[in-house]
């Protein structure tokens, strides 16, 4: 039996800066999550005792971290190897230009795999891996990829795109039948931050998912995968590792008759945020006509300061819907149908991406291709916001 724990995009030093203007407090604690979470990460690597802690690229945020980054990653890399855990790691397209030997070789037990050195045995594994050298991409690694070593468990690490996955830009695309049938018994993938797993008869390719994620487009992220190889094949569980979480509150408050009530109210629905170990941002969404943006986020702040791990993202307000509003309705319905089409979504990680050139760099980090999701659904509740509106007056 061989025991993998298997991560990818850590995205250690990635910008956070628009939630930090937003909410100072909750931006170092989101700072400081993505940091303690990769410290967990080696220390489930560590009580684990696996045979190797597996790395799927974009350890980074981009190629030129600054040196704390570079350090707080081989502080942690070296304790894994001190306890007996090797490391085997890929470059992503975040990554790609990052020259880890810039201050000196990675020492033991510390494996980057790239094109000139794309195998690396340990144990009775083979584990395969090719890196990027630039940041997009538009073809498959795969035929590039070594062919299996006879006699030997051979896994493969990949950061990929695979077939596409909404949000994310096609980077080295491959199909998930070729990449199953190449001959490796496990796959070990990096890029996409929602978790999955693939199985095709004795093959098993993972996707861990973001260990900390960064902001609300990344709610299904937090986790990392610990696989077992045996001769019966390979068995999978994720665990939770993110130290500060994500959670959408929507509060009806058009029926409260006071503000002794608004809060009462408000108190109950944050409180449904806590969660035992970690921090909590919460997004609010209330319906009222009576009760604005300002007045809730300031008495939601008041409730929060006496619950304890959760913070306050920031508050929206939502009229309550007509029942005279079927046309708008079916406008709404129309756009929510054009957001899923590939020439929009191309169009729209066009569009996205000029923002984030010309926007300052405060707030870039908004601008993330994997945020594309999260900004169409909050255009179009804007939308549906402003007709319902103007419907009710």
């Amino acid at each position: 039996m061989m025991r993998l724990l298997v991560s990818a995009d850590t995205h250690i030093g990635s910008p956070i800066r628009s939630l930090a203007l937003r909410n100072p407090d909750l931006g170092a604690r989101l700072k400081q999550a993505s940091r303690d979470t990769f410290v967990g990460i080696v220390d489930l690597a560590i009580a684990e005792q696996v045979d190797a802690f597996v790395l799927s690229g974009d350890l980074f945020d981009n190629g030129y971290p600054d040196l704390r980054s570079r350090v707080f990653l081989m502080t942690q890399l070296t304790r894994a190897s001190e306890a007996g855990v090797p490391t085997v790691l890929i470059r992503g397209n975040h990554d790609a230009l990052l020259d880890h030997n810039a201050h000196g070789d990675l020492g033991p037990n510390i494996h980057l795999l790239h094109k000139d050195a794309p195998t690396v045995e340990i144990g009775d594994a083979a584990f395969h891996g090719l890196s990027f050298d630039t940041a997009h991409v538009s073809k498959s690694f795969l035929p590039d990829y070594p062919v299996p070593v006879p006699g030997r468990r051979n896994i493969g690490l990949m950061h990929t795109s695979l077939d596409g996955a909404p949000g994310h830009d096609p980077y080295a695309p491959c199909a998930e039948q070729d990449l199953m049938g190449h001959g490796f018994d496990l796959w070990c993938l990096g890029h996409i931050h929602a978790p999955f797993e693939r199985v095709d008869g004795s093959v098993l390719a993972v996707m861990p998912g973001i260990p900390q994620p960064r902001h609300f487009g990344e709610r299904r992220g937090g986790t990392v995968t610990l696989v077992s190889l045996g001769d019966g094949g390979a068995e999978f569980e994720r665990r939770t590792v993110g130290r500060l979480g994500f959670f959408e509150c929507s509060l009806d408050l058009s029926t409260c008759s006071d503000q002794q009530e608004v809060l009462r109210k408000l108190r109950e629905g944050l409180m449904t945020a806590q969660a035992p170990g970690r921090d909590i941002a919460v997004r609010l969404s209330t319906t009222s006509d009576r009760y604005g943006t300002e007045l809730v986020t300031e008495l939601a702040s008041e409730v929060l300061d006496s619950i304890n791990g959760v913070f306050l993202d920031k508050v929206k307000s939502v009229l309550p819907v007509s029942q005279s509003s079927a046309d708008t309705d079916d406008l709404v319905r129309l756009m929510q149908e054009e957001l899923t089409e590939d020439g929009f979504r191309q169009a729209a990680l066009q569009q996205l991406e000029e923002l984030r050139l010309a926007m300052p760099s405060e707030i870039t980090d908004e601008f993330a291709e994997d945020r594309l999701d999260a900004l169409l659904e909050e255009a179009i509740a804007e939308v549906s916001l402003t007709l319902h509106a103007d419907i009710s007056q």
